[in-house]
């Protein structure tokens, strides 16, 4: 991998990698020094440095999720890679306007994903999508 780029962006990839660390260090592998790297992903809605999901069979009815990390597990694993100037610049719930069906993407939404009883907690019992921007510099 050539390290040469300005701008890397990893837009709802981490929680699909078995790696979630190989993933961030390919990431990094890929800036030039001064790079930034913008990471968008799903995290708990918690601050607890070691609060990490990981999901039996589905999250929000999707197989391959593998991990969901705390906010200060996210934030911990991009330093742990190398990264520095790490910013937490979002954290959002998952809007239903966001993660719709339409007449070109005719997949499961997230108000199927979502506890009817409970709509902050997924049918699986987990907490509902929240997603975070990270902003870091190689």
């Amino acid at each position: 991998m050539d390290a040469n780029w300005d701008v890397v962006s990893s837009m709802g990839v981490l929680y699909h990698r078995r790696d979630p660390l190989e993933h961030l260090k390919q990431l990094r592998q890929l800036l030039r020094p001064g790079g930034q790297m913008v990471l968008e992903t799903l995290v708990l809605p918690t601050d607890q440095a070691d609060e990490l999901l990981l999901p039996h069979e589905r999250y929000a009815r999707m197989r391959n999720v593998w991990a969901v990390p705390g906010t200060a597990k996210l934030l911990n694993w991009v330093e742990q890679t190398g990264f520095r100037s790490i910013r937490l610049v979002d954290v959002t719930p998952t809007r239903l306007e966001e993660q719709r069906s339409t007449a070109w993407m005719k997949f499961e939404s997230l108000a199927e994903a979502l506890d009817p009883q409970n709509p902050r907690q997924t049918l699986e019992g987990y907490p509902a999508p929240v997603r975070a921007i990270i902003l870091a510099t190689r």
